[in-house]
């Protein structure tokens, strides 16, 4: 009796376990399950298909709808730490960006924030609302809270209220930092585009050592000093829009190089060799299964830049201020275009939806290109295009080629106006090419203006 007591009380153990490890798994390692992971769990996870779960018991899904696999958003921020500046106080925001991975695509994509642009700013002790450039709200937080912790949070709340994006995370590194993680790579190949060429420039990091440097067109060597050098220049062309675009050309750069050297085989080790120079909220604990999601991202960055056109219209506008200020104005309808691709549903990911005209002529084209302008820049689905002709039709009606795709053709109805009724299902044959989902543009159609 002692003996199978025990075996009772040993499997008992490992059942209990086992649900606890699948339960907690996924926070650990987003877009993955225990049952994916045979080899990480050993002999724990061999036994999980095989018990019972009671039915109050959820075990979290890996699927694209599970809490556990929505995308995972990180604020980075680069500061001008002047040499001496031992108070919090004193730090400035240069750089802003905006990193998000989708656990499920694996898709990884960056957005920057040029310094200069206008938001609205909401101070938490008074409450009151005003607006000015985006790097002073860091400023607020540590003016308030007199740390770090504290002007990531300020800007974290303002980033939301302005642009409706919530960041899980931030990081935040001055430039000396920057400087040392890339001598650590040994430096970067870099290939320099023409419109971001730096002409001789007297530079300093530590404002007492200056030094002129240029940097030409054409592929060069940069360690970490001319790196951050290259990234912060911007007195010529577009100023602040074109210092951007150079960041972003060091991050993809080193981002690559990473990967190349496999340094996210060793993501705790990393963690740990340059916690001093970075600084972040990101738990310990969840550094490994974030690096295993960054590698599975395979460094594949898209980028994006609320100082970038889209689709040929300027994002940005400068304005001078009444106290003499240069600051730059978003264009809002561009901003929602720009999150809307960025920000793109995983289980839209792999989606194919084409358009039919059936108002005909030069109107008809006419409508389907907007529709199709509407979708895919607006409403962030990836692969839209227009098909054939058909006859002339007065409602709008939507066919949906496999049951799976009917929650995005009905989200697509709801953007449209169409009535559910007008939804059909059809059976898309073995090997077809048929597209997802098919739009019949008929004559009574109105695209929404955004």
């Amino acid at each position: 009796m002692f003996a199978l007591s025990l075996l009772v009380f040993g499997m008992c153990s490992t059942w209990a376990a086992t649900i606890m490890l699948a339960r907690i798994y996924p926070a650990l390692f987003p877009g993955r399950d225990l049952k994916d992971d045979f080899a990480v769990v050993g002999a724990i996870s061999s036994g999980i298909s095989a018990l019972p779960l009671p039915s109050q018991v959820q075990v979290p899904s890996s699927s694209a709808e599970s809490a556990f696999n929505r995308r995972i958003n990180v604020l980075v921020m680069g500061v001008d730490k002047r040499p001496g500046d031992q108070d919090v106080d004193q730090y400035r925001t240069d750089t802003i960006m905006i990193g998000t991975v989708d656990p499920v695509t694996k898709q990884a994509s960056v957005l920057s924030i040029p310094r200069d642009v206008v938001i609205t700013i909401k101070d938490p002790v008074s409450g009151f609302q005003y607006e000015d450039r985006i790097n002073s709200s860091y400023g607020v937080g540590i003016r308030n809270g007199h740390s770090i912790e504290a002007g990531a949070k300020q800007l974290q709340a303002d980033i939301k209220a302005n642009f409706g994006i919530e960041t899980d995370y931030w990081v935040l590194m001055d430039f000396k930092g920057v400087e040392q993680l890339i001598n650590v790579l040994g430096g970067i190949d870099i290939e320099i585009p023409p419109d971001l060429a730096v002409p001789d420039w007297w530079y300093s990091d530590d404002d007492v050592n200056a030094r002129y440097v240029a940097y030409p067109p054409g592929k060069q060597h940069l360690d970490g000093y001319n790196a951050v050098a290259f990234g912060r220049y911007r007195n010529s062309g577009q100023g602040d829009l074109d210092r951007v675009r150079r960041q972003q050309l060091v991050l993809q750069t080193a981002l690559n190089k990473v990967f190349g050297q496999a340094l996210l085989d060793s993501p705790l080790a990393l963690y740990d060799a340059y916690s001093q120079i970075i600084k972040t909220n990101l738990p310990r604990q969840n550094i490994v299964g974030m690096g295993l999601l960054a590698k599975e991202t395979g460094g594949d960055l898209a980028t994006y830049s609320f100082g970038s056109d889209w689709d040929g219209v300027p994002t940005v506008s400068f304005e001078t201020t009444a106290q003499g200020a240069s600051v730059l104005r978003l264009n809002q309808g561009n901003v929602q275009k720009i999150l809307a691709a960025m920000f793109t549903k995983a289980t839209y990911a792999k989606s194919l939806v084409e358009i039919q005209d059936a108002v005909g002529g030069p109107e008809g084209d006419a409508k389907a290109e907007e529709l199709g302008n509407y979708l895919h820049f607006t409403k962030a689905l990836p692969s839209v295009y227009i098909g054939e002709d058909l006859p002339p039709q007065q409602e709008t009606t939507i066919t949906v080629y496999a049951e799976n795709w009917r929650n995005m053709a009905e989200e697509i109805a709801t953007w449209l106006g169409i009535p559910p009724a007008l939804i059909k299902t059809a059976q898309k044959p073995a090997g077809s090419s048929l597209p997802d989902v098919v739009i019949t543009v008929g004559k009574t159609l109105k695209v929404p203006a955004n």
